[in-house]
């Protein structure tokens, strides 16, 4: 359905066109209503609004209105033509309607600043003119700001305009990448907990169960698995090793099954994730709510007419709690530039990576511009999609035209409004020059991609850092050697001038220095010969002197050969 069928449904449900509604009665006449009229269209108070609606319908024919308005993208807006001012947008295409259905004429009057709401005194903004009675309509889609002292009425909601973030696409997933993308972070926080808790676990059960539960007869202290060894349980399951630990109470054999039932269902998520993650296009963005750009301090960027600075600033004079207000949740980290849509994504998002806050369906318009201007260039196709708007909603706010406070045909406005929206003409002028199929999506569409290095990195840095550790424990363990080895040498080095010389240094076709034999063997017990009687005697056998020792059993006896190579002999053989 087109743009001029969708017209003519509104046109036709409207119920404020006095001429069609009230002068169809055979018994009235505009402007002169009688008994007979009021028995046909009902109830006295529809009457009296109908015949007040007739009345305004003859007497805004009469009027010319002055329409204040300022640029906001393809919203509201307006050009200057041979000297007049010519409005564009949205806002004006609706104007156009009522000025057609209602007969009225107006003027365009321009504020000094292009803003609804002025942040201080010196600027002059859209609002400026209707408190000043300068103007006697805002059109644009402002935020219906209500405050004590506003001397503005807003006509029926236009719609609830739903602001959300435009930012450069992410060339790699926020959720992480390689190796730990599978899981988030509290994930493998409890994955880590678990494995250094389960350890103890085992082996302070199996140590009570020893203690209390295994009767001495049974008992075994090779049972008693050590941390050491049930850490190392742990981990091995955790790389699929096995083990050979083989507890004996039934409560330890059910922990290392539970354990083994753990890690197997861990491990098959973990795979099945990673697989998916490695092959398919899908992307998350840094950022997962509004209250994320308060909490991580991301800069954001809107334009000065924007409708969230209006909130902004209402809510800095509003007395309202600080932890209530808008800016507290999305941050004070923002500029508003006075620039056009185009330049702010160039120069703020393209070249400071900050995030574009502005209502959806113009951060769409603005993608899609963007998106064709790339197609005439001749870009390839994966490199037209360069910016992404998220799918969550930064706030939700009601739009609407502003009327002064003593605007005559508010209601007259208000209804055929209200028919525009119910009709869906303002809907479908919103999305009117966009496409049916998405616009450059979070999510490419491709089935599958090919892996990259970058995908590969962490593994790169385990191997890395794992050589790297290695090497570093193996100097320390070299360096602790030869530490023990210099201090253990200097214990045992004796004097220079004590050190043994050589006896001769040639010992036939052999070049070694040759020492002086130990001393004798009961020498470094006892003086030489300080035998008595009572420990043994002196005796000649087979021709060689001899000591004879009486062992204290009383059972064998011991020779000591006193002649020098016996004693030689003796020393080194005992």
């Amino acid at each position: 359905m087109g743009l001029t069928e969708f017209l003519v449904v509104g046109l036709c449900l409207n119920s404020t066109s006095c001429e069609n509604d009230i002068v169809t009665s055979p018994y009235m006449s505009q402007g002169n209503i009688t008994e007979q009229s009021v028995q046909v269209l009902g109830t006295p108070s529809m009457d009296f609004r109908r015949s007040r609606l007739l009345k305004l319908t003859e007497e805004i024919k009469a009027e010319s209105f002055r329409i204040a308005t300022f640029q906001n993208n393809y919203l509201n807006g307006y050009v200057k033509e041979n000297g007049s001012i010519k409005g564009t947008g949205i806002a004006f295409d609706i104007i156009k309607i009522l000025q057609q259905k209602l007969k009225f004429n107006y003027t365009i009057v321009v504020p000094e600043d292009e803003v609804f709401l002025t942040e201080n005194k010196k600027e002059k903004g859209a609002k400026v003119l209707l408190d000043t009675q300068q103007a006697d309509i805002i059109a644009g889609f402002l935020p219906m700001i209500t405050t004590k002292k506003d001397n503005v009425s807003y006509s029926r909601s236009l719609d609830t305009a739903d602001w959300s973030i435009l930012l450069l696409r992410p060339k790699e997933s926020a959720q992480g990448s390689g190796l730990l993308a599978p899981f988030d972070g509290p994930v493998w926080a409890l994955i880590v907990v678990s494995v250094l808790a389960v350890g103890p676990i085992i082996h302070i059960l199996i140590a009570v169960g020893w203690r209390f539960a295994i009767s001495h007869e049974e008992g075994d202290n090779s049972k008693q698995y050590s941390l050491e060894r049930c850490m190392w349980f742990v981990y091995g399951a955790l790389l699929k090793q096995g083990s050979t630990l083989n507890p004996k109470t039934d409560s330890a054999r059910l922990l290392f099954a539970t354990w083994w039932l753990f890690i197997l269902i861990l491990t098959a998520f973990y795979t099945a994730n990673l697989t998916a993650f490695l092959t398919l296009s899908k992307f998350t963005l840094p950022i997962n709510s509004a209250s994320d750009l308060g909490r991580k301090r991301i800069p954001w960027v809107t334009n000065k007419a924007n409708g969230i600075r209006d909130v902004i600033t209402s809510e800095a004079r509003a007395d309202i709690k600080q932890r209530d207000k808008l800016i507290t949740e999305i941050g004070r980290y923002r500029e508003c530039p006075s620039q056009d849509d185009q330049s702010i994504v160039e120069d703020y998002v393209s070249r400071k990576s900050m995030m574009f806050v502005r209502e959806k369906s113009v951060l769409y318009h603005v993608m899609y511009d963007d998106y064709k201007q790339k197609v005439k260039k001749g870009i390839e196709e994966s490199k037209r999609c360069t910016f992404v708007v998220a799918k969550f909603s930064v706030f939700k706010f009601p739009r609407a035209f502003a009327y002064s406070a003593n605007f005559k045909y508010k209601e007259l406005f208000d209804s055929t409004i209200q028919h525009l929206v119910e009709s869906g003409i303002i809907g479908y002028k919103l999305d009117e020059n966009l496409p049916e199929a998405e616009i450059c999506p979070l999510n490419l569409g491709n089935t599958e991609r090919k892996l990259r290095n970058t995908d590969l990195l962490l593994t790169y840095l385990i191997v890395g850092g794992g050589l790297a550790i290695a090497c570093a424990v193996f100097l320390v363990e070299m360096t602790m050697r030869l530490y023990e080895n210099t201090k253990r040498k200097k214990r045992h080095r004796r004097p220079r001038d004590d050190r043994p010389q050589p006896i001769f240094y040639k010992n036939g076709d052999r070049n070694f220095p040759l020492i002086t034999p130990p001393p004798s063997y009961q020498s470094l017990f006892r003086p030489p010969f300080a035998y008595n009687a009572n420990e043994g005697k002196r005796r000649h056998i087979n021709g060689r002197e001899y000591w004879v020792l009486n062992a204290k059993n009383g059972a064998t006896s011991q020779l000591v050969p006193l002649r020098t190579p016996s004693a030689l002999l003796f020393q080194y053989s005992n």
